[in-house]
């Protein structure tokens, strides 16, 4: 169904032509209204109880442990503000979330902290990174997020069986408050999937899933040219579908020549059927398009990019086709670039499009996330959506939000303490959990200010 679409959708008339979503000229960008109060104030109406939301399979390092209650804090989490906020932890998830009145039925036992004045969020979620795959971008030996050859369907490539979970990245954005990272690998037409990783965790137990995504490219991936591009996407769907329902003439050498290897072939069945994200470059208005006609015709499609979404707000939200982006992107260094604008994410989520947040294929400075938000608020996007764009929107886009995303019971206890505002550039993390474990905020980056600051006190004013 898909490539029959995609043979009717993606040719030029329609890509180059067809007038899909609103004009050149945007509207300026209000503010995207925010919950409703009653919805965004009060304790979670969900029953006190540890148990996983209803079709949440435990995961690998689920364990249970002891209780501790967290009080008096602002929780904030998925559009719900609960002022003097009590949350309970056991082991590495969430049991209970209330307000003040849940104090008095949390357990004896139980370990408490006091929060007063501080704000409590979700842990964030770095989309679109290498981190744990990379370490030194000029250096070969530690990148393992691309496969190199020459043929541009990679779709069997799994990055996250090589994750180094020593990598000094990972404590440098753990401690600016990120706690999970969906590790991308990049290069070619269909690049590999993608996997959820926590910053912290048991050695060989931090990759809470793989395959939670398919990430592949529009634009002139294939040969320089976008037609090429949606002709060998076309192609390959096509082929994926007849490998589906012509296994045994395949192993037979019984088939025609098919687009891809067998191990490609298979991993993208899922992505035929619908049932695994294919997470899309796109900037364009011709690939946005091409997108949509994805999406209409059964894949579960998740823009990244979307330089030119906004020209398209309206048909995107019918879609229901989130858009992953990168606020601070505005500078049109390609032709798909062109019309980039700061206002981008308030846009989309003002038109009803589930807008995420993230620095792209940067895995250095995933820690600036907070900051690509922040430049969103300014330009108009609600606070609360914004940062729903950093914790819930991706959990809901990779298919985790069962397990992460937001502080309620049954998830992951991925949390995050602030004492101001976490949108402003001062603002760091008080305290960081990652499943239910209270991290030390220290990172080799903070070893090296403190050796160098103490030999700078250490030394003479005179030979300074």
């Amino acid at each position: 169904m898909i490539a029959r679409a995609l043979r009717r959708g993606l040719t030029a008339a329609v890509l180059l032509l067809a007038p899909v979503g609103p004009s050149a000229a945007a509207p300026a960008a209000k503010p995207a209204a925010a919950r409703p109060a009653a919805a965004a104030r009060g304790s979670d109406p969900r029953p006190r109880s540890g148990a996983r939301p209803r079709g949440a399979a435990r995961l690998a390092f689920d364990h249970d442990g002891p209780p501790i209650v967290l009080v008096g804090a602002e929780l904030r989490s998925d559009g719900r503000r609960i002022t003097d906020a009590v949350i309970e932890l056991r082991g590495t998830r969430i049991a209970a979330v209330g307000g003040p009145e849940l104090a008095a039925r949390a357990p004896a036992d139980a370990r408490r902290i006091d929060l007063r004045g501080a704000i409590v969020t979700p842990g964030l979620v770095a989309l679109e990174t290498a981190m744990g795959a990379v370490e030194i971008d000029a250096e070969g030996s530690t990148r393992d997020d691309t496969r190199a050859t020459p043929d541009p369907i990679r779709a069997a490539f799994d990055a996250s069986s090589a994750v180094h979970e020593h990598s000094t990245l990972l404590q440098v954005a753990a401690i600016d408050g990120i706690t999970s990272a969906a590790i991308t690998p990049q290069g070619g037409l269909v690049s590999g999937s993608i996997a959820w990783l926590d910053l912290a965790g048991a050695p060989g137990q931090r990759v809470a899933r793989g395959g939670v995504g398919m990430r592949a490219h529009l634009g002139q991936a294939v040969e320089g040219s976008r037609a090429a591009t949606l002709q060998r996407i076309a192609e390959l769907f096509d082929d994926v579908r007849f490998y589906r329902d012509h296994r045994g003439a395949f192993d037979r050498n019984q088939s025609r020549d098919l687009a891809a290897h067998r191990l490609d072939l298979e991993a993208l069945v899922p992505v035929v059927a619908g049932t695994m994200p294919l997470v899309l470059s796109a900037h364009g208005e011709a690939d946005l398009r091409a997108a949509i006609t994805l999406a209409q015709a059964g894949a579960r499609v998740v823009v990244v990019g979307g330089t030119q979404a906004w020209r398209m707000a309206d048909a995107l939200a019918r879609a229901r086709i989130p858009v992953l982006l990168q606020p601070s992107s505005n500078l049109p260094g390609a032709l798909d670039h062109l019309g980039a604008r700061l206002d981008n994410a308030a846009l989309l989520a003002a038109a009803g499009v589930e807008v995420g947040i993230a620095v792209m294929g940067d895995a250095h400075n995933a820690r600036n996330l907070t900051q690509e938000a922040g430049i969103a608020v300014s330009y108009g996007l609600d606070p609360d959506r914004a940062l729903s764009a950093i914790t819930a929107v991706p959990a809901r886009a990779l298919g985790m939000d069962a397990h992460y995303g937001a502080v309620a019971p049954g998830k992951v206890a991925n949390l995050v303490v602030w004492r101001a505002d976490p949108f402003e550039l001062s603002s760091k993390p008080e305290a960081v959990w990652i499943r239910g474990e209270s991290i030390p905020l220290v990172s080799r980056q903070t070893q090296l200010r403190d050796r160098y600051l103490q030999r700078l006190r250490d030394t003479p004013k005179a030979r300074r």
